[in-house]
């Protein structure tokens, strides 16, 4: 079993301060923080082989040395994607340092301030950020809400239209309403069109499936809608761990669950062999190894 998607909390402030981009420090996160030691262990109890640290950008801003670092001190478990600040001009510099530099294995893009546009997708520079990880060979995971899923599902289209070879994953089923009557489950034509693109794929996490388990709605059906778009090579579960309630155990609980009654191959591919397939660079080859290209010019996290 692979988590895609695990958010980490350093114990060490000094080392790895917070940086908000909303200017408010939160200290409840890091009176229990989910150190990378502590999530191995969770893990180990829960059965799950490997995680994508993704990193947590509501905490430490677009300076992803944590996730990175914790990936680094286990390669063979662990792997990092970073967050990328893609409304500045720096953007595809900042997409080289991180993975050229540092390793990571994915960026991330999100609003990081509720109402602050969509310059971070749309824009040139998120364009050239977009560009920049075609290039390397790394995916771009996108994070989208209630508020700009309509926006930023078209602004995914455009850049997997005028991209080619550009891979993107939706995170937390691209903010679909789950709570909607078959047989769409809240999957809109919107979402049915991205899945067209042969460079989409969807994540599943502890966001929708924990909503869906509060309101006494079965998540099978829901999930299965979404695979039968996208098909089970393009869909993945993560937890989201520290961002969602709930302990490691029940979120991987949950997981296995919303598969139940899928066969056995796709159950496979949705609980680890997707995001195995597209994570996984680092697990196989190593730092350093031809499925990196050169060590770029290094760019300072801001």
């Amino acid at each position: 079993m692979i988590d895609s998607h695990a958010h980490l909390i350093s114990g060490d402030t000094a080392r790895y301060p917070p940086s908000p981009p909303s200017g408010v420090i939160n200290d409840a996160d890091f009176e229990d923080p989910m150190t990378i030691e502590r999530l191995a262990g969770e893990m180990d109890a829960a059965g799950v082989d490997k995680a994508v640290l993704v990193q947590r950008g509501s905490i430490y801003g677009f300076d992803s040395s944590y996730v990175c670092d914790s990936a680094a001190r286990f390669p063979d478990r662990f792997a990092a994607v970073c967050s990328i600040d893609a409304s500045q001009p720096d953007a595809a510099e900042q997409v080289y340092y991180w993975v050229r530099d540092r390793g990571a294995v994915g960026i991330r893009l999100m609003e990081l301030v509720k109402g602050s546009g969509l310059g971070w997708l749309d824009a040139a520079t998120g364009r050239d950020a977009c560009a920049a990880a075609r290039d390397l060979g790394v995916p771009v995971c996108v994070h989208l809400f209630p508020w700009n899923r309509v926006e930023g599902l078209a602004g995914i289209a455009a850049l997997l239209t005028d991209l080619p070879g550009l891979t993107v994953v939706i995170d937390h089923l691209g903010a679909i309403d789950c709570n909607t009557t078959p047989p769409d489950y809240g999957v809109d034509e919107l979402m049915a069109s991205i899945a067209r693109f042969s460079g989409a794929y969807v994540k599943f996490t502890t966001i929708p499936l924990g909503r869906l388990e509060q309101t006494g709605i079965d998540a099978k059906p829901i999930i299965r809608r979404v695979m039968d778009l996208f098909g089970a090579s393009r869909m993945m579960w993560g937890s989201d761990i520290t961002q969602s309630a709930g302990t490691y155990a029940y979120m991987t609980a949950l997981a296995h669950a919303s598969v139940a009654g899928l066969s056995s191959a796709e159950q496979d591919s949705l609980l680890g062999g997707t995001a195995g397939q597209l994570y996984g660079r680092n697990w196989s080859a190593g730092l350093g190894s031809p499925g990196f290209p050169p060590v770029s010019p290094k760019v300072e996290p801001r």
